[in-house]
């Protein structure tokens, strides 16, 4: 008997439900989002004992709705995969990109650290040793020389005072052997007289 009073209940429910206004033409209510629809389905609910009795319409429409949203969403994902998925060739792009344009910076570095000398690069930190070691070399060699040249023009002005000296000694000689040599011919000369007259 109790069993009849509840199909009695449903069927009384199922008749006053039916007499609502169909859900497709009142589908601006059930419009909005999930949570709407279904707060909306809720409230056009009734209750039987601790159950609640919801239109098949409403159920239906709610289902296609579901359906049409999760659908999107699949769609949504998908092309956020393909996006991620080309985001993510192009992120591998640039990073060979960027790589080879460290390493093109890696070699000009290199190239502007570095100076060739005799055919070889050299860092320019050698190059500077190198080459302020060979101005260094030149200007030890300058004073060498210039040492050397002082050296060489006090010697060649000794050398020139001693020949001077020489040259006045010989002169000095040169007049006092004349003198002598004078003196010795009139000393002849007077001895030869001398022997003249005594004959």
């Amino acid at each position: 008997m109790k069993n009849y009073f509840y199909f009695f209940l449903l069927l009384l429910t199922n008749v006053a439900l039916s007499q609502e206004p169909n859900p497709e033409s009142n589908s601006a209510s059930i419009n909005g989002t999930l949570a709407n629809q279904f707060d909306y389905v809720i409230q056009k609910s009734n209750n039987f004992q601790e159950f609640k009795v919801f239109k098949h319409d409403y159920l239906l429409l709610l289902k296609k709705n579901s359906l049409d949203s999760v659908g999107r969403i699949k769609n949504e994902l998908v092309s956020l995969k393909s996006q991620f998925s080309n985001h993510t060739s192009i992120v591998a792009q640039l990073k060979d990109t960027l790589k080879a344009i460290n390493e093109e910076l890696t070699t000009l570095k290199k190239a502007q650290d570095n100076v060739s000398l005799f055919g070889s690069p050299m860092s320019k930190t050698n190059y500077n040793i190198v080459m302020w070691g060979i101005v260094i070399v030149l200007f030890l060699i300058l004073i060498v020389f210039l040492f050397q040249l002082k050296s060489a023009k006090a010697i060649a002005h000794e050398v020139k005072n001693n020949v001077k000296k020489i040259e006045e000694e010989f002169e000095d000689y040169k007049h006092k052997a004349l003198e002598k040599e004078q003196k010795l011919g009139r000393q002849l000369q007077d001895e030869i007289n001398k022997h003249k007259y005594f004959k």
